[in-house]
């Protein structure tokens, strides 16, 4: 999640380009969450697997604050993470992949995970510019390639050279948002994905193919997706479960919308009804710790840091309940960048500028047996 940093973004051909989203500014709703009743705070027996968005690749971390990230991932409980991988920085050219940086970047990322034994998810997007007839910088990155195959063939690249450590594949992010996939076009990303799945179980059988995480728990996009061809091509659904308002509780009952977490069932309703039982995995999840002023939009409203920790431990233990089919759940995100002047992106770390843990960090480690 993130504000609208379609600004930053003409650093997309770098590792530095986000993954996290806006919603838009249509889904802003004013109005006041419905509240359900209260759900009780004690953990069920059994609890979503515990994934951290690690945005490894990005050029504010050195190796060795890296690596103090990590040691603080795996202290959490977390036994996932989730890393973005930019085609556009690994292939700038037809043919060419940078050996010279971008490469051994992921190569250190990847060594360093291996070390770990943490279970690894790469979500790989953002379009180079040969690949595309889009002439427009800010939009190229977030235009689907011109040929599907292009796309897929780097993805087989990367399966080649990383799959021995890379457990799943998140083909794109948020595809139903304009920012982040132009057009939104189900049946252009239906011929991405399928493609793309070709590619991954071609060179790595025991991979999984995770379609891209779906901005808010967007039922309605997705039926028009499963009729243009995503059946089969896919072997989990996953989707990024915020709020909006983005202050409410993870109990705002479901009123049909699709910005509530308890809106969940209608996309299980919608892969039952097209023959799919496969997990869901919530990709991104999570609320942002800064002050609110009267001018504050509804989808950037913030939270203190008790509200935080006690919000997503409510969100944990509600998926456990009453949503059992969700088998991962990734909290967004891992640190505070300190480069970033962007307040509410930055207020959903797990860890502060300094790398110390927030709140919600000893809550996870509390829920997820660590000490």
């Amino acid at each position: 999640m993130a504000t609208a940093l379609v600004i930053g973004i003409l650093v997309a051909l770098d590792d530095r380009s986000p993954t996290a989203t806006p919603p838009s500014a249509q889904h802003s709703s004013e109005r006041a969450p419905v509240r359900s009743p209260h759900i009780s705070e004690r953990a069920p027996a059994r609890l979503p697997a515990l994934g951290v968005q690690f945005h490894a690749t990005w050029s504010h971390y050195t190796r060795r604050e890296r690596n103090a990230v990590l040691d603080r991932i795996e202290a959490s409980g977390a036994r996932w993470v989730r890393v973005d991988v930019g085609w556009a920085m690994l292939q700038p050219e037809p043919g060419r992949f940078d050996h010279q940086w971008a490469v051994p970047k992921v190569d250190g990322v990847i060594r360093d995970l291996r070390r770990r034994g943490l279970k690894v998810v790469v979500m790989f997007w953002l379009t180079p510019a040969w690949a595309t007839a889009e002439t427009d910088p800010v939009l190229a990155p977030y235009t689907s390639p011109d040929d599907p195959q292009d796309y897929a063939d780097a993805l087989g690249w990367a399966v080649r050279r990383w799959g021995h450590v890379v457990d799943a594949w998140e083909i794109w992010n948020e595809p139903n948002l304009e920012e982040f996939y132009v057009g939104t076009d189900p049946r252009t990303y239906a011929r991405l994905l399928c493609r793309s799945a070709e590619a991954v179980r071609r060179r790595d059988r025991d991979a999984r193919v995770v379609l891209g995480g779906l901005m808010y728990n967007d039922d309605r996009w997705l039926e028009r997706a499963y009729r243009a061809g995503i059946g089969g091509c896919f072997d989990v659904m996953a989707v990024h479960a915020y709020q909006a308002p983005a202050d409410a509780p993870p109990s705002a009952s479901d009123d049909g919308e699709v910005w509530n977490l308890t809106h969940l069932d209608a996309v299980r309703e919608t892969m039952l009804a097209n023959g799919d039982r496969l997990p869901v995995w919530v990709t991104e999840f999570g609320w942002s710790v800064h002050e609110n002023d009267d001018d504050t939009e509804s989808w950037r409203r913030g939270v203190d840091e008790r509200q935080q920790a006690a919000y997503a431990r409510r969100a944990l233990v509600l998926m456990g309940r009453e949503y059992r089919y969700v088998r991962a759940a990734f909290w967004y995100k891992d640190a505070v960048d300190d480069t970033s002047t962007d307040e509410h992106q930055e207020g959903y770390a797990m860890l502060d500028e300094d790398l110390r843990p927030r709140r919600v960090f000893r809550t996870f480690a509390k829920m997820y047996g660590r000490p």
